[in-house]
């Protein structure tokens, strides 16, 4: 035993006073806290905008209807929607500087609406950036409001009375944990299982790769030979993969402790990005216990592949099949992560190379039975 502790001591005093080490343990929570703040940060701003629309409409109709239709305001108060209305006439003739005062964020985006509008006809979105998807959702559908009350009013029908008739029902999604319900948003939930089942499937193929490089190195370098000569290979294994385990570890403490600091001061500073990001200190813990069984389970059969390879050359061709067993159970997650429920799920939660990002993303999404443990 003191001996694997010796080999663990130089494995990890070894890695953590590297450059590498300390690079990646400063740049890992900029990327952790890029990926959990970043998107919330987006979306909380994106929400708290008022965006302005220039609106030529060459039908005569729409344009008196847009401020019902977008009733959405900032947390002043204020519109989040600002429409002002230009000429058709004039917008023939003006059409460059309505494209200049656009490209100079002016304004946000002109619409224009053709005079066939309630017979089909299409409206042109003219903006710097279409890749707003869900602003482009919402202006299809709540413009798709006002065409077809038009409609129905030259129809001869009531559209209040019709919208009372088919109005959508709204849903709120409540998840149960242990008998218990806890409110929690689709996107919430899916983008924070996301970031976490990305992290565990880099750190594990990380982490075993420099298992797999440090057994090669050791072994063409022939130190190996002298650190067998005072030790077997059993107590060499096991403190190589103790002391490469216990750096990830120390560097997931490390982001952990820095990642809460900045979501604290963040959801501080902005108290709508805690709307978006929600992180359980279970879910911590369920991480912590599969990155290690992951660790475990793949840098095993990593050290293995570092005894087959004769040089460092021939690391890529022996670890591919390797690789490829963490790869696979990291796309078929992208499935399961609509529906863990599935017995499919529970079936390949149970397959020892499956497990630590299957059960993990089940356990993130639903929980599990006590006796799946």
């Amino acid at each position: 035993m003191k001996k694997i502790f010796k080999i663990v001591k130089r494995e990890f005093l070894t890695r953590v006073t590297t450059r590498g080490f300390i690079i990646g343990t400063v740049l890992g929570p900029v990327f952790i806290i890029g990926m959990m703040l970043g998107p919330a940060y987006f979306m909380s701003m994106s929400s708290q905008k008022a965006l302005t629309f220039r609106v030529v409409d060459y039908s005569g109709i729409i344009l008196k209807e847009l401020p019902k239709a977008f009733p959405d305001t900032l947390d002043n108060g204020q519109p989040r929607f600002i429409f002002s209305a230009l000429d058709p006439d004039v917008y023939q003739q003006k059409k460059e500087a309505v494209r200049a005062d656009i490209e100079n964020g002016l304004i946000d985006a002109a619409l224009i609406i053709p005079g066939d509008i309630l017979e089909g006809g299409k409206i042109t979105y003219l903006a710097k950036s279409v890749g707003d998807i869900d602003l482009i959702q919402k202006i299809r559908n709540n413009l798709s409001d006002v065409v077809n009350n038009w409609r129905l009013k030259d129809a001869g029908m009531d559209p209040e009375k019709i919208y009372e008739l088919t109005r959508k029902v709204s849903i709120k999604t409540v998840k149960v944990v242990k008998g218990q319900e806890k409110a929690r948003g689709f996107q919430q939930e899916y983008f924070t299982s996301l970031i976490f089942l990305m992290m565990l499937y880099m750190t594990i193929l990380f982490y075993g790769q420099a298992i797999v490089r440090g057994v090669t190195e050791e072994k063409t370098s022939r130190i190996v030979e002298i650190l067998l000569s005072s030790t077997n290979s059993f107590q060499l294994m096991m403190g190589k993969l103790f002391g490469v385990g216990a750096v990830g570890l120390t560097q997931y403490i490390i982001w952990g402790l820095m990642s809460m600091a900045a979501f604290f001061f963040a959801t501080s500073s902005m108290p709508a990005m805690a709307d978006y990001i929600s992180v359980s200190p279970v879910i911590l813990l369920y991480f912590i216990v599969f990155f290690i069984i992951g660790f475990f389970t793949f840098s095993t059969l990593f050290a293995a592949v570092g005894a087959l390879c004769s040089d460092m050359q021939d690391i890529q061709s022996f670890s591919t099949p390797v690789t490829f067993l963490i790869i696979i159970p990291f796309i078929i997650s992208f499935m399961i992560i609509k529906d863990p429920t599935t017995s499919t799920a529970q079936i390949l939660s149970f397959i020892p190379f499956f497990t630590p990002l299957i059960m993990f993303l089940r356990i993130s999404l639903q929980g599990c039975s006590g006796w799946e443990f």
